[in-house]
């Protein structure tokens, strides 16, 4: 980062950051020319590193750099993955009422009994987004990455979640199968990393891009309203998308900066996917019809 505060003044705040990242264990670097930084990554692509504080010499931290091993070929979602299946029932954070770290309860008032159950596969998945499905009235049960597909069908739900998560999606030949063997049997929604899964799940590739998509405010054109949304993303991978077969795939959003893909859907069977984040996004034209094309399809399919 440029400049590190050291005053903590939001009125949720509960520490300063210097204090969080001390009990986290967790590095920063600061004072140095971000601008800089960015362009030298957009000129020669993502690159490995590492964080010295010992007076270790700059050649032996750049041959232990490049010892690293590259993102592409990674399977990281078995690693990060939960390592059993656990319900949450949360709903969004009100953030009107403090403390705020308390207000994480069920958006579905009292009595009410949710419309719809969602088993949702963990490849790294955010809390934010379990919570946007539980505003939508979803009861949601969480799976580990590697639980087969005839698990979840044995779970009676009405639809599965494929969510985010790090890492190359090629080598997650589980996912893929997975994906295919309930396409058609179940709704599916997938985001991110799940989205790239079901671009390999229907028969496309993806590729590594130079130097990814991260952060905030990337424009993103909904091909079915022809509406453009500002979106939260951070991947390094996406689908290509001539490598779909246009007879069975639709493309649905396309990424206004580099014309990568953001989204598609299946023309006949019910699957769909973004590879931006719907519930972070910070607009306009908020992304969270998302879960709400969701709950109608798995309304659709129920009948």
């Amino acid at each position: 980062m440029r400049e590190f505060s050291q005053i903590s003044s939001n009125w949720r705040s509960a520490e300063t950051a210097q204090l969080y990242l001390n009990r986290h264990k967790i590095p920063a670097i600061w004072d140095i020319d971000t601008r800089a930084l960015v362009r030298h990554i957009r000129k020669v692509g993502a690159l490995r590193g590492v964080v010295a504080t010992d007076g270790t010499p700059a050649d032996q931290l750049v041959f232990e750099a490049k010892q690293i091993p590259t993102m592409a070929g990674q399977e990281l979602a078995g690693r990060v993955s939960c390592k059993k299946s656990y319900s949450w029932d949360k709903g969004s954070i009100e953030l009107a009422t403090a403390p705020w770290t308390e207000q994480m309860g069920a958006a579905v008032p009292a009595g009410e009994t949710r419309k719809h159950r969602v088993v949702a596969y963990d490849y790294g998945i955010k809390q934010n987004i379990l919570r946007m499905l539980v505003d939508h009235q979803c009861e949601v049960m969480v799976v580990p990455a590697k639980t087969s597909a005839e698990e979840v069908l044995a779970m009676g739900g009405d639809g599965v979640f494929l969510s985010n998560g790090p890492g190359d999606p090629e080598p997650i030949n589980y996912a893929v199968e997975n994906i295919r063997k309930l396409l058609g049997k179940t709704p599916i929604f997938g985001i991110c990393l799940g989205h790239q899964l079901c671009g390999l799940a229907l028969g496309g590739k993806t590729y590594k891009l130079k130097f990814g998509h991260h952060g905030s405010n990337h424009p993103v054109k909904n091909l079915l309203t022809g509406k453009v949304e500002i979106t939260a993303q951070n991947h390094g991978f996406v689908v290509d998308p001539e490598s779909l077969p246009s007879s069975d795939v639709e493309i649905t959003h396309v990424n206004l900066n580099d014309g990568t893909n953001e989204g598609m859907r299946h023309k006949s069977l019910p699957l769909f996917s973004v590879q931006y984040h719907p519930e972070a996004s910070p607009g306009p034209h908020d992304s969270h019809y998302l879960f709400q094309d969701f709950v109608k399809m798995m309304n659709e399919h129920r009948q």
